[in-house]
């Protein structure tokens, strides 16, 4: 039986703590288990680090010096990753609990190379959220 691969999932964060919890409380609730997190604070000023910090040795906490751009910073995170694949979560997103093992499926059983998902849009107003278009 083969191991399943190691996914690293890239946080970058700048001042997220409105919706951080969230985000990775979501990804801590995966059925897909074999994952770590490299989350990247991007000189946050806010409570993100105590937030980042307050869960267990899955999340790589690395806080940089200055603000960097989102791509530079991702790069920076991407670099610290051990996993065989890659996905990202922005702080202010949140992932539906079976997301990681749905693409993972196709990345194993399809051997492709690049996989996205339609996607939640909330309205943080009325609280209403809607499914995205299928493309």
């Amino acid at each position: 039986m083969k191991a399943e691969p190691l996914i690293s999932i890239i946080i970058n964060c700048y001042n997220g703590e409105a919706f951080l919890r969230t985000a990775i409380d979501s990804i801590y609730s995966q059925t897909y288990k074999n994952w770590e997190i490299i989350f990247w604070d991007n000189a946050s000023t806010d409570q993100s680090a105590d937030i980042a910090l307050s869960y267990d040795n899955k999340i790589q906490y690395y806080k940089d010096s200055s603000t960097k751009p989102l791509y530079e910073a991702r790069g920076l995170a991407v670099a610290k990753a051990r996993g065989e694949y890659l996905a990202f979560l922005d702080c202010d997103d949140w992932w539906d609990p079976r997301k990681l093992e749905r693409q993972i499926i196709r990345f194993e059983d399809d051997e492709i190379g690049f996989v996205y998902g339609r996607y939640w849009i909330e309205n943080e107003k009325d609280g209403t959220r809607k499914i995205s278009r299928q493309p």
